[in-house]
């Protein structure tokens, strides 16, 4: 799962430097004085809400042609997403907490197996 801590190492060692791009780019989980906090999809309708405005945000972001690395024709790639979408820290965080957190994420295209295998272990977690 290298790829994918990578992604997450880049996110807080230079936020700024991901896509989207943002020049006062604040991402949460670097410290211990700001940590992520876990959404519990399916727990709550209002947590459920928050975990798929997060996908939908990610997922739109993704689809757009100017994120750097999109896969070609027959690569496996998923597009990841930091903070993941399993938290409140989440892309969506701007339509809950205001438009300062506006693009305070950061998407990337890593390999699907690396990517997927991330995420069973976030949900084991």
């Amino acid at each position: 799962m290298r790829h994918a801590a990578d992604h997450i190492g880049d996110a807080l060692g230079n936020p700024g430097g991901t896509y989207p791009t943002k020049s006062d780019k604040k991402l949460p989980g670097g410290t211990a004085v700001d940590p992520m906090y876990r959404l519990v999809p399916g727990f709550g309708a209002t947590e459920q809400a928050r975990y798929d405005a997060n996908r939908s945000v990610v997922s739109t972001t993704c689809n757009n042609a100017a994120v750097p690395g999109k896969p070609t024709a027959g690569e496996q790639c998923d597009c990841d997403e930091f903070p993941f979408a399993s938290s409140y820290q989440g892309a969506a965080r701007h339509q809950y907490e205001g438009d300062p957190y506006r693009d305070d994420f950061t998407v990337r295209y890593i390999d699907s197996n690396e990517n997927q295998e991330a995420g069973r272990r976030l949900v084991r977690q």
